[in-house]
């Protein structure tokens, strides 16, 4: 079975409700559903280990190579998962980058405090939700 991530098909003829808004969760959770949750679910397991580190001049060297680790690790993890014979650079290039916008939104503040913004990570999930939207993921 493969565990790349597809949209949901839409009936183009079934009426469909319109609601004003999105809110913030709703588009954390579409970016999360493009990565393996192994890998968050290890990601942030190891994230929250980090703080029992003794030496604490170690604590921004372990964020970062759990980081880089699980970056490397999503389009390797989702190729060894995913049907032999389908169409899937699109699929491992969006997972990477869902995975890069969903640090920044989830751990940015401890991994780059002086460049994390909440506003600015808001923009960006919302902005890579709509662009993502739109790239066809063949199946």
């Amino acid at each position: 079975m493969s565990r790349l991530y597809y949209d949901k098909q839409v009936n183009p003829n079934q009426p469909t409700a319109i609601s004003g808004k999105k809110k913030g969760k709703d588009y954390l959770e579409k970016v999360s559903r493009l990565i393996p949750n192994e890998l968050i679910a290890g990601y942030l397991a190891m994230f929250g280990l980090v703080p029992l580190i003794q030496k604490g001049d170690n604590h921004i060297i372990a964020f970062w190579c759990i980081f880089i680790l699980c970056l490397i690790l999503t389009p390797i993890y989702l190729h060894s998962q995913s049907e032999k014979n389908k169409p899937k650079k699109m699929h491992l290039f969006i997972s990477s980058m869902a995975f890069v916008i969903w640090a920044y939104v989830t751990t940015g503040k401890t991994l780059i405090p002086e460049y994390h913004d909440a506003a600015i990570a808001s923009i960006l999930l919302i902005a890579f939700s709509l662009i993502s939207g739109v790239i066809p993921l063949k199946k």
